[in-house]
């Protein structure tokens, strides 16, 4: 079996959510590296860790066949979703406040989410919307303090594609075209990573 805990980071699909966030900072007008490193830790803890320790520890029957699950993983992703708020909310008042609404949103959907109470927030409108949409939106307002119309419609295109990639993932283990689903996962995979690497560097060099 595989170990538990690194069983819970769901990597590659939590990169695939750090590349995204990364791409919404490095293409704001202005970068702020500290807003960058405070972003991504508070999107660790929160939305990686916290909400898919809270996944696996509350949904033990779904994940014994794959892992052994620790007694302390749900009290675990509980605590590092706090951490990840109490980052936000420091990023909130230090930089600006109306962050704090996206920390809040983000707050209750890494609990929400995977305890699928209220129902509603178990679905592929809230999986897109939380994972892919707000974040989006939250890690480029953090930046640069304001939202435009292009990062808007950008926001909408991430939240379908996380989405689908959610629905790749299934096919990739249930579908007789699994191998077709597993090769366009890794084609979606690369090219976020691609995109969020090239624009930070990018950034980095003033290009």
């Amino acid at each position: 079996m595989q170990n538990p805990w690194v069983y819970g980071l769901r990597t590659p699909f939590s990169f695939i959510f750090l590349g995204w966030v990364t791409l919404a900072q490095a293409i704001a007008p202005g970068f702020n590296a500290q807003i960058y490193i405070f972003t991504m830790l508070s999107a660790f803890f929160g939305l990686v860790v916290g909400a898919h320790y809270i996944d696996i520890g509350s949904s033990k029957e779904k994940f014994s066949t794959y892992i052994r699950i620790p007694a302390s993983m749900l009290t675990v992703g509980v605590a590092a979703v706090l951490v990840g708020v109490l980052l936000g909310l420091y990023m909130s008042l230090r930089w600006n406040t109306a962050f704090l609404a996206f920390v809040v949103v983000e707050g209750i959907a890494a609990v929400a989410y995977p305890r699928e109470k209220p129902r509603i927030m178990h679905s592929y409108a809230s999986f897109g919307l939380a994972w892919g949409t707000i974040p989006f939106l939250g890690a480029y307002f953090i930046q640069a303090g304001t939202i435009s119309l292009l990062v808007l419609g950008l926001s909408a295109f991430v939240g379908i594609s996380v989405v689908m990639m959610h629905h790749l993932a299934i096919m990739s283990r249930e579908s007789p075209a699994w191998k077709d689903a597993l090769y366009l996962l890794r084609l979606y995979r690369y090219s976020v990573y691609a995109m969020a690497i090239l624009a930070l560097v990018g950034k980095g060099f003033g290009l």
